[in-house]
């Protein structure tokens, strides 16, 4: 064992989540498919993770609404829309 003195690295985090997240943000209320996986039970995961603030990215908890979707084939899609500033009555209101 030895010590080796070096300035900490920097913490890492999944960029692309957090890229989609502003992206999101940038249009709220506005659906966007975000991701695809091999089958509803990951995309349903990935959903639930995006709405309880799990995944950092998109907290705090609530701010967005995620929603899988089965693409027929065994596949599953995940879309989701920020709503953190939207009063609910509003989004309601949307097509």
């Amino acid at each position: 064992m030895h010590a080796r003195f070096e300035s900490l690295p920097a913490p890492t985090r999944s960029q692309e989540a957090y890229d989609t997240a502003m992206a999101l943000r940038e249009r709220p209320g506005q659906w966007a498919h975000i991701d695809s996986h091999p089958n509803l039970n990951r995309a349903t995961n990935q959903g639930h993770r995006i709405r309880t603030g799990k995944i950092a990215a998109f907290r705090p908890a609530g701010a967005f609404e995620a929603q899988p979707r089965s693409a027929g084939d065994g596949t599953a899609d995940v879309y989701a829309r920020y709503v953190g500033s939207l009063a609910k009555q509003e989004l309601e209101d949307r097509p």
